[in-house]
């Protein structure tokens, strides 16, 4: 069976928050205000599951690969943000599959017709990759550090 992305679940959150190695991974990854380490219990409330769809990319025996989620930033445009795969799965193009799966389902929302994401500039393989998925970037949306990106649906 291939990989299938499911809504996240509590028993995969201490696996995604085992992936966070470092406060400074973990701010990186999560934002401001994301403590470290990313405790089980407080997962759901920090990630703000409640309104930010968290979804799970899970091999074929069910093992949690990967992690991302969407949220509406206005009207007719879905967010991607918290994409990371496992450490240990990295290298093996499971980015590619995660980011195809997430766009597909943020695109199935009622009136998506774009997406948008933020990239650390110096996470040179995954602009490549949001390149690749046809993202384009939008200088006067960035910074110095982040790189704003879109992408129009279909």
């Amino acid at each position: 069976m291939p990989a299938q992305l499911q809504p996240v679940q509590p028993p995969h959150y201490p696996c995604i928050a085992g992936w966070l190695d470092s406060f400074a991974a973990t701010q990186r990854w999560a934002g401001p205000g994301v403590a470290f380490p990313l405790l089980p219990e407080a997962f759901a409330q920090a990630l703000e599951l409640a309104e930010r769809p968290g979804w799970v990319l899970l091999d074929g025996e069910g093992a949690c690969m990967g992690f991302g989620q969407y949220w509406w930033t206005a009207p007719g445009t879905a967010h991607l943000g918290r994409i990371i795969v496992s450490p240990q799965a990295r290298g093996r193009g499971l980015g590619r599959v995660l980011m195809q799966l997430l766009g597909a389902e943020a695109l199935r929302s009622p009136g998506v017709q774009r997406l948008t994401l933020r990239v650390y500039r110096d996470n040179v393989a995954a602009v490549a990759l949001y390149r690749d998925l046809g993202f384009q970037p939008v200088e006067d949306a960035s910074t110095s550090e982040l790189l704003f990106m879109q992408r129009s649906g279909g």
